[in-house]
């Protein structure tokens, strides 16, 4: 199955409402776009995901299932975001700097503004 990230994204918003059109709202899309996404997770996965009964839709087993792992891929992701934003941001990462003992005090009245020290 090669599903993508946005197709993931498109499913759990339908099957969190249960609406294309408040999908659609949310995701800043058409309708036929969002039910374009879910019909071709459907025909990847060869099975209904949603049941459509007049006007309203429920999820079918399928659609139970991949809404659990959709919801815990796109936390994975949100997660792996948090991380890295984290590591690259002003307060993440770690710099280990030595100095010559001559100017010790010097470089540590340089850096003390911008860094937080832990021991060694």
């Amino acid at each position: 199955m090669n599903v993508t990230i946005r197709q993931l994204q498109v499913f759990e918003m339908v099957a969190r409402h249960l609406s294309f059109t408040r999908a659609a709202e949310e995701l800043f899309l058409t309708q036929p776009a969002v039910s374009m996404q879910v019909r071709q997770i459907e025909d990847m996965v060869g099975l209904a995901l949603f049941e459509r009964l007049g006007r309203k839709i429920y999820l079918t087993e399928a659609g139970e299932q991949m809404y659990r792992v959709s919801r815990e891929i796109t936390s994975s992701l949100a997660e792996a975001e948090r991380t890295l934003n984290e590591i690259k941001g002003p307060e993440g990462g770690h710099l280990l700097v030595s100095v010559a003992s001559t100017v010790q005090y010097f470089a540590i009245r340089l850096l003390g503004g911008s860094v937080r020290s832990t021991p060694m």
